[in-house]
C-alpha cells in the first residue's frame, strides 16, 4: 500500500501582519489629516484677519527714589512709569505670557528694570498698566556730571526698553507665539524725585520676533 502524502493548509499567521500594517497606515494619514487640517485653519485665520503687532506709548512717569552713592559710584532708581498698550486687532486676542522684561536707561547704562503683568487683552482694547521699575547700577561720575548738565538743561534723555513674548488668540484657537520688542527713546525735563517728569518728546520703534 501506498504511502498517502500529508495534506498541506496555507500559514494565516503571516496575513494579520499586513493587516495591522494597512490599520497602521490608515492611523497615519488621518493624523496627518488633521495636522494638516489645524495648520491649513491657522494659516487661513492669518490670511483673513491679517493680525497687526500691538503698539506701546509710555504717558506718565514718577520717580521715587534717585539716590547716588558717591562712595561705591552707585545709583539707585526707584520709578513708575504708566505703560498704554493698544490691541489693535478685530477678532484676535492678545494673550501676555511670563518672560517680559522692560528697561530704563541713561546714555547706554541701565538705572532700573522691572517686567509686565501677565494678562490676556480683548480684542480693539486699550489697557493701561503702571510698570514698577527699580535698580542699583554702576553710575562713573562723568555720568554724574552729564546727568546734572540735563536736568539744568530741562532735557534729560531716557531710553525705555519693553520686550514681551505674546500669544496671539482667535477664539480658542491659538496662532502661536511672538516676541515684541519696542524701543522708546523720550526726554523728560527731569528725573528728580523732588519734582514730577514731564515727558517732552518720545519715538517709537518695534520689531517682532516669530
Amino acid at each position: 500500500m501506498g504511502k498517502r502524502s500529508v495534506p498541506r493548509y496555507p500559514d494565516d499567521g503571516g496575513g494579520g501582519g499586513g493587516g495591522c500594517c494597512v490599520v497602521l497606515c490608515w492611523c497615519c494619514c488621518f493624523l496627518l489629516l488633521i495636522i494638516a487640517a489645524i495648520a491649513g485653519a491657522a494659516v487661513y485665520a492669518l490670511l483673513l484677519y491679517k493680525p497687526k503687532a500691538p503698539s506701546y506709548s509710555v504717558s506718565n512717569m514718577s520717580v521715587s527714589q534717585f539716590d547716588f552713592n558717591s562712595n561705591d559710584l552707585t545709583l539707585y532708581t526707584k520709578l513708575v512709569a504708566t505703560v498704554r498698550a493698544e490691541n489693535p486687532n478685530e477678532m484676535i486676542g492678545i494673550k501676555y505670557g511670563e518672560g517680559s522684561r522692560t528697561v530704563v536707561s541713561y546714555r547706554g547704562t541701565p538705572l532700573c528694570s522691572g517686567r509686565l503683568p501677565t494678562f490676556f487683552q480683548g480684542y480693539k482694547n486699550v489697557t493701561v498698566m503702571e510698570i514698577s521699575m527699580e535698580g542699583r547700577h554702576g553710575f562713573g561720575s562723568g555720568l554724574q556730571s552729564a546727568l546734572e548738565e540735563s536736568e539744568k538743561e530741562g532735557n534729560v534723555p531716557l531710553d525705555v526698553f519693553v520686550s514681551v513674548p505674546v500669544s496671539l488668540r482667535l477664539g480658542t484657537l491659538d496662532l502661536g507665539e511672538v516676541k515684541v520688542n519696542v524701543h522708546c527713546a523720550l526726554v523728560v525735563d527731569s528725573i528728580s524725585p523732588k519734582k514730577k517728569p514731564n515727558i517732552k518728546s518720545a519715538t517709537y520703534q518695534a520689531n517682532v520676533e516669530f
